[in-house]
Parts: structure tokens; sequence; C-alpha cells
């Protein structure tokens, strides 16, 4: 009997501790809670969306906008946060890029959490984010997907990992990856680069953060089951057997290396709009 087809979500590492933990560090120094109408662009499978209501201090006069270009991933969310019927979440399927065409209002705080470095226009949706704020309102974002995520002592853990993958999916797929294809998430800016997008857009950087995160192995192997990342470092190779080279290749390592965690660098801006 064949089995159940993965979807390739994103949800299953959304969940995990760590990265909970490390989007609760960026609401914390963007003071959301405070205000009282926030976008969760992105949203997901609501992950982020739940921190955001665990931190509003005004229930009855607050909204929260929860924002995602997948049906399948608004359906779980409106799911998992069935139980929160003591505050306002507005729910819209739509694209980051169409932000203020889909807000009417102004809103006083924009999340987006680890999805900036997908767009490939960064320029034009962070106008579009400056357009559904109001003046001094709020921008914030993080990613792991820059130039400057790998601490130095992870090096050898990468190369040794994708080397690792790439010689399992030759010699048990007959596959190779197509290097040409490379999607946006590989084209990764510097902290300081991030830093000057956003104030050339309008907006003035307030806070700049860059935490070390240990990675446990399950945040590789569910990172392996996403298809994004599956099409950065293996991309025109079929999801299945991609998925199934990087995690028996990261599975491989771990043991060799005789490691628990790998670090990684996670950086955290926040903005307002001038």
């Amino acid at each position: 009997m064949a089995g159940v087809p993965q979807d390739y979500s994103f949800s299953s590492f959304a969940n995990l501790d760590f990265y909970m933990r490390v989007n609760s560090r960026l609401l914390d120094l963007s003071d959301i809670g405070q205000q009282r109408r926030i976008v969760d662009l992105g949203c997901g499978t609501g992950g982020v969306t739940r921190l955001i209501l665990d931190r509003l201090q005004v229930y009855r006069q607050s909204v929260v906008y929860a924002i995602d270009h997948s049906a399948g991933a608004i359906r779980q969310a409106i799911s998992e946060l069935g139980d929160r019927r003591d505050a306002a979440v507005k729910f819209i399927q739509g694209d980051a890029a169409s932000l203020s065409e889909m807000i009417k209002e102004k809103v006083d705080a924009v999340v987006y959490c680890n999805s900036i470095h997908y767009q490939a226009d960064k320029e034009s949706l962070i106008q579009q984010i400056k357009n559904a704020l109001r003046p001094g309102g709020t921008f914030s974002f993080n990613t792991s997907f820059f130039e400057g995520a790998h601490p130095p002592e992870s090096h050898e853990f990468y190369r040794r990992w994708m080397m690792r993958s790439l010689r399992i999916l030759k010699r048990e797929y007959g596959l190779r990856a197509v290097r040409s294809k490379k999607v946006e998430s590989r084209r990764q800016l510097t902290a300081d680069e991030y830093n000057e997008l956003v104030e050339a857009q309008g907006f003035k950087v307030i806070k700049r953060d860059v935490t070390k995160v240990d990675v446990p192995l399950q945040g590789w192997l569910d990172i392996s089951g996403y298809s994004d990342f599956i099409e950065g470092v293996m991309p025109g190779v079929p999801m299945d057997e991609a998925s199934a080279s990087l995690q028996r290749g990261v599975r491989e390592i771990y043991d060799e290396l005789r490691i628990k965690f790998v670090p990684r660098n996670w950086l955290g801006i926040v903005a307002t709009r001038v």
C-alpha cells in the first residue's frame, strides 16, 4: 500500500522549540503586543500568530492580520488557533508583495519571520510594507539565510553534509542537482546590506540582532522535508529523492562527527517607518 504523500511544508520545522524561541526573541525586540493592529506576514500554519496573540495587552481593541499565500497553510492555521476565540484574527490568503492592497487600514506593526530571503524584489516588498504601516509603525523580520549565517565552526558540517547527500543522490537514484537552477534564498545579503536595504525604503533601523542558535538533528531532518530548502540546495531534483538523500546524509554526518547540534546564526532587524 502506498504511503501518505509528504506535503513538504514548513509546519514540522516551524513547531520546533528552538525555532519558536528565535521568533519569540524577534517579537520581544519589537515590543509586539503593545500595538493594536499587527500583521503576521507569511503566517504559515500559525505558529508566530499564536506567539503574537500571547503578547497582546488589549485584546478587545486588537486585531492580528495573518497572511499567507498558501490556502492549505491558512486552513491549518485556522484549525490550530481554533481555541483562541478571545482575540480578533483575520486570516487572509494572498502574496506578501500585495500587502498594501489586502490591508485597507494603516497598521501599527508588520512581522515577517524567516521569509524575506525568498523575495526576489525585496525593495518592492518593503515599499508595500511601508505603505501598509502608519508613520512610526514597526517592521521587524528575521532570517537564517544571510551572509554570515554559518559560524566558522559549522563549515565542516555543511561541507560534509552536502557532499554526502549528493553522493547518496547519485548512487541511490542516479540523479544530480542542476546548479543552473538557483532559487532566491541562495542569493544571500549581508546584515549590513539588509540594514541599507530597509533604510533606503524609508525606514530607520532601531535594533539589529544576530543570535547563535544550536540546531539539533531534528531541525535538519525537518528542514530537509521543506520544499523551498530542498530546491535551494538540490535544484532540479525531484522532492522525494532529494529529501531522502538530505535526511540520510545528515543522519550519517551527525553520527560520524558525534555531535548533538550544529550552530546557526539568525539575523533579526527591527525598523520604524520614518
